[in-house]
Parts: C-alpha cells; structure tokens; sequence
C-alpha cells in the first residue's frame, strides 16, 4: 500500500476538500495523484505557502513552507488566480471540431 500525506493541513486544503493520508494499490498511482495535487495547490490556493511533495519510498508527504515576501513594491502586480480570472482565453475541448489533417485524430 502507497500513501500521500499531507504533513501540515493549512486552512486552504482544509476549504479544498481533498483528503489527508490517500492510499493507493501501485507506487505509479501515488506518484501522479501527489504530482497533481502539488502542481494544484501551489496554483489555486491563496499563495501564503508553497507546497513540495516530498518521495520517502511507500510515503510521499507534503510539505508546506511560507512563501518568501518579494523585496520590491508589488502593489501593481496581480496575482495569478486574478490574472486567470480575467483571462479571456478559454481552454477546452470541442467535440464538434474536426482535428487537422496529420494531427493523429482520425
């Protein structure tokens, strides 16, 4: 049994809903899911921490750090989650778009 644990729950994965201590039957299975959620987290949530997720073999754990405060005045910087927000780039997928030629749908 393969398990990721979350070494310290911040309020954000305590609002988020994902679970502590996950099991898995394969190590391949737990390597992704914590490579997910630790791309995940260091994306959505509120940016105080900064989120590793650390291999220990049958364990991987992860560990939370608070981000370092940047020198400089940032005050006219958005940050990234209000950047996305105001994104007008829509990514998704369109099943009723037929895939150029060479491009390996059918």
């Amino acid at each position: 049994m393969y398990t990721i644990v979350m070494e310290k729950e911040c309020s954000c994965f305590k609002k988020s809903g994902l679970d502590n201590n996950m099991t898995f039957e394969s190590r391949e299975d737990m390597i992704n899911k914590a490579r997910v959620l630790e791309c995940r987290m260091n994306q959505e949530f509120c940016m105080t921490h900064f989120f590793e997720a650390v291999d220990y073999g049958d364990k991987i754990v992860i560990h939370s750090s608070l981000r370092p405060d940047d020198d400089e005045d940032d005050d006219h910087i958005e940050d990234a989650r209000t950047l996305v927000r105001k994104s007008v780039v829509t990514i998704g997928f369109d099943a009723s778009e037929t895939p150029p030629k060479g491009s390996g749908g059918n």
